[in-house]
C-alpha cells in the first residue's frame, strides 16, 4: 500500500470516528439549538442573517462573527444541524491531515504519523467539532494557518490567521507576534506579507463595524468584559459569574451594557461599554499590582495544566456520562502538552526558518493569560503542541536517554498536577436531571449529580423532586429539606412531599416559609394558597391569597379564593366584602352570590342577603347553599 493510500484510509477512519460522535451528540437533548447558552445565540444570529439581516446591525458584534456566517451558509444550504455537524467533522478531519503535513514539513514522516494519530485521538478536538459553537472551527483554522506558514505561503498564512482571529480574537495577538519575529530575523518581506494577510482577513469585519455600527473595532465588542472577568475585582484566572449579570454570551452582552450605563448614567456605544470594563480592570490592577502578578502566574500555569475548565458545556460529561465514542478518544492535554512542549523545546529545531512558527505557541498562550483561562480558549494552542508531540515522541524513539525521559516525566507531572477545578460535569448532570424530570429517568441523573458534589443543595433539591415525581415522597423529604434554600419555590415541593407522606402539619410549616421570587406570577401565589387550604391551614393561605389580590385586583378568582379562606377563619365581614367584589367582577357566579348571602345573614344584613340569594337562585334555581339561606331567611 502506498503512502497516499495509507493516508487516505487514515483520513476515512478519522472522519468516521468524528461523524459517529457528531451523530451521537446531534441527538443529545442538552445540545439542541434551542436549549440556551452560546449555541442558541449563534443559531439565532445565523437565522437573522438568513432572513436578510446580513450586516446584523446596528451595533458591534457581541460574539466572534465568523462562525455566524459559517453557520448561516451551511445551515441555509442544508436546513439540517446534523449536516452542519458533519461538515465540521469533515473540517476536523482536514485539520488532522494538516497537522500531519505540517509535522512532516518540520520533523519528518514518522513524526508526522505520530502527530496525526495523536490529533485524531484527541477527544476535545472531536468534541468541539461536534458542537454548534464557534470553537468547532478553531482547530481547522489554526492548523491551516500553521501549515501555510510552514509551506512559506506567507500572505495566505496571514489571511488564515486573520480569519481565525474573526473566530477566536486571541489569535490576532499571536499572528502579529509571528510577523514581528519574521521581521526581527530580517525576513522583512515574509513578515510584511503575513501582516498584509492578517489585515486582509480582518478587514471585512472592521469595515462593517465602521459602516454599520459607526464604531472602530477590529472584531467584536466583548473584549472589555472578558478582560474584566480575567483581571478585575473577583478574578480567579478562570471564568466566573459577574454580580448582576447572566453567565451566557448574550446575557453578558446585554447586562454589561445595562450595568455600565447605570454606573455612568448615560447611553453608551458598544465600544464605550467595552472600554468601561477595561478601565475598571486596569484600575483594579493599578491598585493591586502584586495580586495581579500572582494572578498572571496562576493563569500561566493554568494554560499549560491539563485540567478541564469547560464553558459552556462540559467535555467530561459528554465523554464519560453520555455514552459516546468520545470515551475512546483517549488523547488530551494530559499528553499533548508535556510531550508537545518537550518536542518543541529541543534546540535542534530552532533556526531562522522555524522561529516564527514556534513563536505562535508562547504568543498565543500569552493572549489567553491576558484574559482568562478556559478550555475552548486553549484549543488553538493544542494544534502546534500536537505537532510538537509527534516530534517529541519520534525523538524519544530514535534517541532515548534517561535525561530526556526525566525531563518528560517532570513535564508530565507539572502538566497533570491536580488543580481541583470544576469541570462542569456536575452542572451538566443537573441540566440532564432537569430534562429527565420531564422526559426520562431523573433519579439516575440527580444521583450522579449528587455524587459529583455531595451535599450540594441544588442537587439535593433536584433529587428530592425526582423521587417525589416517582411516587416516593417519604424518600424525597430529607433531600428536599436539605435543598429547601436551593430554589425560591423549593419549600412548595417540600410541602407537597410532606403532605403526601402523611405530615400535614409539617407541610403547613414548610409552606409558611415559602417566599416566591419577585417575578412570580399571580397563579404561583394562588397555587400556594390553595395548597395551604388543602392542609387545613387557612392562616397560612391568607397572605398568599392577599398577595394575589394585590397583584390582580380585577381577577375574580383571586378574590373568591381569599373570601373562602376568610370564611374558614370565621371573619365573615371581610369574607362578605371579598364575595361582593367577586360578584361585581363576575356577575354570573352563583356560588359567590349564595355565599355572600350566607355571610350577610350571619352578620344580620337581612335585606342584602335576600337580594343576593334571589340573584343566586335566578342564576341557579337548584343551588344548595342559596336554598338553605332562603329557608333560613323565611324563618
Amino acid at each position: 500500500m502506498t503512502h497516499r493510500s495509507r493516508a487516505a484510509l487514515a483520513c476515512c477512519a478519522v472522519f468516521l470516528l468524528k461523524a459517529v460522535v457528531a451523530l451521537q451528540l446531534d441527538k443529545h437533548p442538552l445540545l439542541q439549538p434551542d436549549t440556551g447558552l452560546d449555541t442558541t445565540a449563534y443559531v439565532e444570529l445565523a437565522k437573522r442573517v438568513l432572513a436578510g439581516d446580513v450586516a446584523l446591525g446596528p451595533g458591534l458584534y457581541y460574539v466572534s462573527p465568523l462562525y455566524i456566517y459559517f453557520l448561516a451558509a451551511s445551515y441555509g444550504a442544508t436546513k439540517s444541524f446534523l449536516a452542519v455537524r458533519l461538515l465540521q467533522a469533515l473540517l476536523g478531519t482536514a485539520a488532522v491531515a494538516l497537522i500531519f503535513l505540517t509535522a512532516r514539513e518540520w520533523f519528518g514522516r514518522r513524526a508526522a504519523w505520530i502527530a496525526g494519530a495523536l490529533a485524531a485521538l484527541t477527544g476535545i478536538f472531536t468534541w468541539y467539532e461536534a458542537l454548534i459553537l464557534q470553537s468547532s472551527l478553531d482547530v481547522f483554522l489554526t492548523a491551516l494557518a500553521l501549515w501555510l506558514l510552514a509551506r512559506r505561503s506567507m500572505f495566505l498564512a496571514g489571511l488564515a490567521f486573520g480569519l481565525a482571529a474573526l473566530n477566536r480574537p486571541n489569535v490576532l495577538a499571536a499572528a502579529v507576534a509571528v510577523a514581528l519575529v519574521l521581521l526581527a530575523v530580517r525576513r522583512f518581506r515574509a513578515g510584511a506579507l503575513v501582516l498584509a494577510g492578517v489585515v486582509a482577513g480582518v478587514a471585512p469585519v472592521a469595515i462593517r463595524n465602521v459602516a454599520v455600527a459607526h464604531q472602530w473595532s477590529l472584531v467584536s465588542s466583548h473584549g472589555g468584559i472578558n478582560f474584566y472577568i480575567g483581571n478585575g475585582e473577583g478574578a480567579t484566572g478562570y471564568f466566573h459569574a459577574v454580580p448582576g449579570m447572566r453567565s451566557t454570551v448574550e446575557g453578558l452582552a446585554l447586562d454589561a451594557r445595562r450595568v455600565a450605563e447605570s454606573a455612568l448614567r448615560r447611553t453608551l456605544t458598544d465600544a464605550e461599554v467595552s472600554s468601561y470594563y477595561s478601565g475598571l480592570a486596569w484600575s483594579w490592577i493599578h491598585e493591586h499590582p502584586a495580586w495581579w502578578l500572582g494572578l498572571l502566574l496562576r493563569k500561566t500555569y493554568g494554560v499549560i495544566n491539563a485540567a478541564h475548565a469547560s464553558t459552556p458545556f462540559s467535555y467530561t460529561f459528554y465523554a464519560y456520562d453520555a455514552g459516546t465514542l468520545l470515551r475512546v478518544c483517549v488523547v488530551g492535554p494530559w499528553l499533548l502538552v508535556p510531550l508537545g512542549l518537550f518536542g518543541l523545546a529541543q534546540p535542534r529545531w530552532w533556526n531562522r526558518e522555524s522561529l516564527a512558527w514556534l513563536a505562535f505557541v508562547p504568543a498565543y498562550a500569552a493572549s489567553v493569560v491576558l484574559f482568562f483561562v478556559t478550555e475552548r480558549y486553549k484549543l488553538p494552542l493544542y494544534v502546534p503542541l500536537a505537532i510538537g508531540a509527534g516530534a517529541g515522541a519520534d525523538l524519544l524513539l530514535r534517541e532515548f536517554t534517561a535525561r530526556r525521559a526525566a525531563v518528560l516525566a517532570l513535564l508530565f507531572a507539572a502538566v497533570n498536577w491536580p488543580l481541583h477545578l470544576d469541570d462542569g460535569r456536575g452542572e451538566e448532570r443537573i441540566r440532564m436531571a432537569e430534562w429527565a424530570a420531564v422526559h426520562g429517568d431523573a433519579e439516575r441523573w440527580t444521583r450522579l449529580a449528587l455524587a459529583s458534589a455531595p451535599g450540594n443543595p441544588r442537587m439535593e433539591y433536584l433529587l428530592g423532586r425526582a423521587l417525589a415525581a416517582g411516587g416516593r415522597p417519604a424518600e424525597a423529604v430529607p433531600h428536599l429539606q436539605r435543598g429547601v434554600n436551593a430554589a425560591p419555590l423549593a419549600g412548595y415541593d417540600l410541602a407537597v412531599a410532606l403532605q403526601q407522606s402523611g405530615d400535614p402539619a409539617g407541610a403547613a410549616r414548610a409552606l409558611r416559609a415559602v417566599t416566591p421570587p419577585p417575578d412570580a406570577g399571580v397563579d404561583v401565589w394562588l397555587q400556594l394558597g390553595k395548597r395551604a387550604g388543602e392542609l387545613n391551614a387557612p392562616d397560612v393561605a391568607e397572605p398568599f391569597f392577599r398577595r394575589a389580590v394585590s397583584m390582580a385586583p380585577n381577577l375574580a378568582r383571586a378574590h373568591y379564593l381569599l373570601a373562602l379562606d376568610l370564611l374558614v377563619l370565621k371573619r365573615y365581614a371581610e369574607a362578605a366584602d371579598e364575595f361582593a367584589i367577586t360578584a361585581r367582577l363576575d356577575p354570573r357566579n352563583a356560588d359567590a352570590l349564595a355565599t355572600l348571602a350566607w355571610c350577610e345573614q350571619r352578620l344580620g344584613r337581612v335585606r342584602e342577603a335576600r337580594e343576593h340569594v334571589a340573584e343566586a337562585l335566578r342564576l341557579d334555581p337548584q343551588h344548595t347553599v342559596a336554598r338553605q339561606v332562603e329557608a333560613a331567611l323565611a324563618r
